[in-house]
């Protein structure tokens, strides 16, 4: 059984993967990965060679936000170790926020999409990256998480108190899990 956490930039999904694993289940971050793969020789090279210098996160997360080609560009060069990292895995509950696009959802036993509607995941992500008009850009250059909600075997919502969220999180666990949670 493994099971994979989908969704929007800043809608819960690492949230929702850590009440995952601090009821004990073996869990994977696609965006650990990621971040682990940004920093390898090839990527470095690419970012140097794209900005004539080595940026910060902060400025290529702007870039990828406004720029179709050279988000195409850098996802060309990220994603398939990312992929082959996953794929590896043995993690229960892995967090891929490109699962739908990267049509690996067929790899799961189940599909969690985690939403906590537009309005707040813009609130989100401009109080975390604190420009609204890159916070735009950004949601802009993704797949809506109304088109990936058609794929989930259950939703679960994030703009509701901690406690209703870690319930839903232990009981869908529990359903899946029985003989880890109880």
């Amino acid at each position: 059984m493994r099971i994979a956490i989908t969704g929007g930039i800043a809608e819960g999904k690492s949230t929702v993967l850590g009440y995952c694993q601090a009821l004990g289940l073996s869990c994977e971050s696609a965006d650990v990965l990621a971040k682990d793969v940004f920093v390898s020789p090839i990527v470095k090279e690419f970012l140097t060679s794209e900005f004539g210098h080595l940026p910060e996160r902060r400025e290529v997360l702007i870039r990828v936000g406004m720029d179709h080609d050279f988000r195409r560009k850098l996802n060309r060069r990220m994603h398939p170790e990312i992929l082959r990292a996953l794929q590896r895995s043995n993690a229960q509950v892995l967090e891929v926020p490109l699962l739908i696009e990267s049509c690996l959802q067929g790899q799961f036993s189940k599909v969690w999409v985690v939403t906590c509607g537009p309005d707040e995941q813009m609130r989100r992500l401009v109080d975390r990256e604190g420009d609204a008009q890159a916070a735009r850009h950004l949601i802009a250059s993704q797949l809506p998480t109304r088109a990936k909600v058609p794929f989930a075997d259950r939703v679960i919502r994030t703009d509701c108190p901690e406690d209703t969220v870690k319930s839903v999180v232990r009981e869908e666990l529990r359903l899946s899990f029985p003989a880890l949670v109880h």
